[in-house]
């Protein structure tokens, strides 16, 4: 998550949500804790799709 945030390209779906956390008021922890999870998420996705075509 820090170097999501040290690059900032805000065209990536994950460091805009960060963004939009921190500036719904989250602490900084806690907006980064929650983009991992949507990270983690959009990675699970991608991975199971690649093997249920296989």
């Amino acid at each position: 998550m820090r170097s999501l945030k040290m690059r900032s390209r805000p065209e990536d779906p994950v460091y805009r949500y960060v963004v939009k956390k921190e500036s719904e008021g989250k602490s900084k922890k806690s907006a980064k804790i929650a983009g991992l999870n949507k990270f983690l998420r959009i990675y699970y996705a991608r991975v199971t799709e690649l093997y249920k075509n296989i």
